[in-house]
């Protein structure tokens, strides 16, 4: 029988993190909070609701916190790795229609997508970035999704233990899905449906937009010599 575990990044979710893990407890094996230096109750909140927290003492960025997550989930024995934000913007419940279609179908990833449903009360700025991102990526590497920024993510143990990333916030996800791809993994998507209340975005739209554009030339580059090495080694 696989072992589940959740993985849930959280920076001053103290609101909200207490129904993610009561909610992802009845789906998953465990929760793993990775409280990536908040300056509220969170830490609190997480361990009193069952999780295992992780603190970052200082805010590192998501793709570290999912970096210290996995980590820990592969270390007690995972063999598939929910991602579920702690904002509570996606709903846990759908947690077993990820983990039915990783079971299911021939996928070493699922990716929770919100433009396979109904996208109403979506912000427009996050419609537009992920639009421009999501072609993009289907344009140079050849990503058959639709929601290039979701972070409601299925994982099995092999995908984790083999991709690499480096940027340290939310771009991370991007470039875990590039790589896997590289490297032969199967992705796929199923339809989620999104809340959207008071929950405030963690991204900052410029900066981190710039930064995941940066990211991306450096996974182009990157798979350019991928592509020339394997040819010369015909």
């Amino acid at each position: 029988m696989s072992k589940i575990l959740c993985v849930s990044p959280a920076y001053n979710e103290e609101k909200t993190v207490s129904k993610v893990v009561k909610g992802a407890l009845k789906y998953t094996d465990g929760v793993i909070v990775v409280d990536d230096g908040s300056t509220d109750n969170t830490y609190k909140a997480a361990r009193k609701s069952g999780a295992t927290v992780i603190r970052h003492h200082k805010n590192l960025g998501k793709g570290v916190a999912l970096k210290t997550g996995f980590e820990s989930a592969l270390g007690m024995g995972a063999d598939i790795v929910v991602v579920l934000d702690a904002d509570a913007q996606h709903n846990p419940v759908e947690i077993s229609k990820l983990l039915k279609a990783i079971k299911r179908e021939d996928s070493d990833i699922v990716v929770g997508s919100r433009f396979l449903g109904d996208i109403k009360g979506m912000p427009r700025i996050r419609i537009l970035s992920n639009t421009l991102t999501t072609m993009i990526l289907r344009l140079f590497f050849g990503l058959p999704i639709t929601d290039s920024q979701s972070g409601f993510r299925a994982y099995k143990r092999r995908v984790l233990e083999k991709i690499e990333f480096s940027a340290p916030r939310f771009s991370a996800e991007t470039e875990m899905l590039v790589d896997a791809n590289r490297k032969g993994f199967k992705i796929s998507e199923i339809k989620i449906q999104t809340v959207y209340g008071e929950e405030k975005s963690k991204m900052r739209n410029f900066e981190d937009t710039m930064r995941w554009l940066w990211d991306i030339d450096k996974q182009l580059i990157k798979s350019l010599v991928h592509k020339i090495s394997s040819v010369r080694n015909r």
